[in-house]
């Protein structure tokens, strides 16, 4: 029941950002997004909001992308979002091995 609440609240939430558009992140917003999902990642328990915070990831990036202009301090900017995000798919990637690895642990011992 968890899980499913979980990803109701997960469709839900991904819905109303779709329904209402804000303007896109500046590059010092967007990194902070990115820095925060850090905390996120490293308290999930759930490889659905895993994959929840990797389609966010996917998104702030492909929004900044997209506003890119062709300037030097534009191109280290994004860059700087292109390291940050790569870091958080390496936690994310990691923390996935750990929840299945309990995951396993935990069936393992109630059989």
């Amino acid at each position: 029941m968890p899980m499913i609440v979980g990803a109701l609240a997960s469709v839900f939430g991904a819905s109303w950002k779709f329904l209402w558009a804000k303007p896109p992140l500046t590059q010092e917003e967007a990194l902070d997004v990115l820095y925060a999902l850090g905390r996120r990642i490293r308290g999930s328990s759930d490889e659905a909001e895993l994959d929840e915070i990797e389609r966010e990831i996917d998104g702030v990036l492909q929004t900044q992308q997209l506003k890119r202009a062709s300037s030097d301090e534009e191109a280290r900017d994004v860059v700087a979002l292109n390291v940050a995000a790569h870091r958080l798919e390496n936690l994310i990637h990691d923390r996935k091995l750990l929840v299945g690895a309990q995951r396993t642990g935990a069936s393992g011992e109630q059989a």
